[in-house]
C-alpha cells in the first residue's frame, strides 16, 4: 500500500474536520483547531449545536433511505473524522463507502469504520467525480440499482463553480433512481453578520467558506429533483429527532440551532 506523506504544517494549521471534531467534544484535534473553534464559537454560540445536528443527520437519512426507499448502498462523500453516529449504520444498509480527500481523515475512517461487513474507505478528490466513481470500492457497488450519496456539510467548502459542476456530474453518472442527501450551512436564520464573521474567521485561517441562502442553493442543485412536499428545510426539521445519540439536545436547540438546510433530491428517474 502506498503511504501518503503528510507535510508537517498539516498539524499546525486548522483543518475543518478537526475543528468540527473539537466542537463536538472529540479528541482528534490540535491546538490550532481548538483556537479557531473557540474564535468561531465566540461569534456564534449556536455553532456546537449546529455541528451536532449535522452529524446525527447522516444516520437519520440512511435509516430513511434503507427502510422506506429500499436503497441499501451508499457513498459518504467528505465523511469527516469518525464519530458515534458512524458506528450506528442501520442494518438495512448493506454497503457503504466512506470517502474523504484528507489523507489523515481517510486513515481514521479506514481504521475505525471499515470493520463492519460491507464497508470500505477511499482517499479521493471529491470534485473529480469521474475518477471517484471509477475507484475500486465504488465500482464494487451494484450500479444496476440506485445508490445514495451523502454530501453533508461539503458544498459550503467549495466555490460556486466547483459545487455546481460536482453536483451536475454526480447527477449525470449515478444510476437511475439514485438519491442525494445534502446539508449546507446558511445565514438565512442567523443574526445579520454572524455568518459573514464566521466566513471571515475561516478565511483568515486559510479555509474558504461559502454559506449560501435558499435561492442560491436551489440553483446549485440544478438538475436534481426536490420533492414538492419537503424541498429545502432546516437540517433539524427535516425529520423529527428520533435517533439516539451521545449528547442529546433539547427540542429548542434542534429547532433553532441547525443554521443549515437539508435536502433529499433524486435523479428524477424512476426504477421499476
Amino acid at each position: 500500500m502506498n503511504r501518503v506523506m503528510i507535510p508537517p504544517e498539516y498539524f499546525v494549521r486548522p483543518v475543518v474536520a478537526r475543528v468540527q471534531d473539537f466542537l463536538d467534544g472529540g479528541t482528534d484535534n490540535y491546538a490550532a483547531d481548538r483556537e479557531l473553534a473557540r474564535d468561531l464559537v465566540a461569534v456564534a454560540q449556536w455553532l456546537r449545536g449546529s455541528v451536532r445536528i449535522n452529524r446525527v443527520h447522516g444516520a437519520r437519512v440512511l435509516g430513511h433511505l434503507a427502510r422506506e426507499l429500499g436503497i441499501d448502498q451508499a457513498i459518504d462523500l467528505g465523511c469527516g473524522l469518525p464519530h458515534d453516529e458512524h458506528m450506528h449504520v442501520p442494518d438495512a444498509v448493506r454497503r457503504i463507502v466512506y470517502v474523504d480527500s484528507d489523507p489523515v481523515v481517510e486513515a481514521h475512517a479506514r481504521m475505525s469504520l471499515t470493520e463492519r461487513t460491507g464497508t470500505a474507505s477511499l482517499l479521493a478528490d471529491l470534485t473529480d467525480v469521474t475518477a471517484l466513481l471509477s475507484a475500486a470500492p465504488i465500482r464494487r457497488l451494484d450500479h444496476d440499482r440506485p445508490i445514495a450519496v451523502l454530501l453533508h456539510d461539503v458544498p459550503p467548502w467549495l466555490d460556486d463553480d466547483t459545487a455546481r459542476t460536482t453536483l451536475q456530474a454526480l447527477h449525470a453518472r449515478l444510476p437511475p433512481g439514485s438519491v442525494l442527501s445534502l446539508t449546507h450551512a446558511t445565514g438565512d436564520f442567523a443574526a445579520d453578520t454572524q455568518m459573514q464573521h464566521l466566513a471571515e474567521l475561516y478565511r483568515e485561517a486559510g479555509i474558504p467558506f461559502w454559506p449560501r441562502n435558499r435561492t442560491t442553493l436551489a440553483m446549485l442543485l440544478g438538475p436534481w429533483t426536490l420533492p414538492g412536499d419537503r424541498g429545502l428545510v432546516t437540517t433539524a426539521a427535516w425529520r423529527p429527532p428520533g435517533v439516539a445519540f451521545s449528547q442529546p439536545l433539547s427540542v429548542h436547540t434542534w429547532l433553532d440551532h441547525s443554521h443549515a438546510y437539508a435536502a433529499l433530491a433524486t435523479t428524477g428517474e424512476r426504477t421499476t
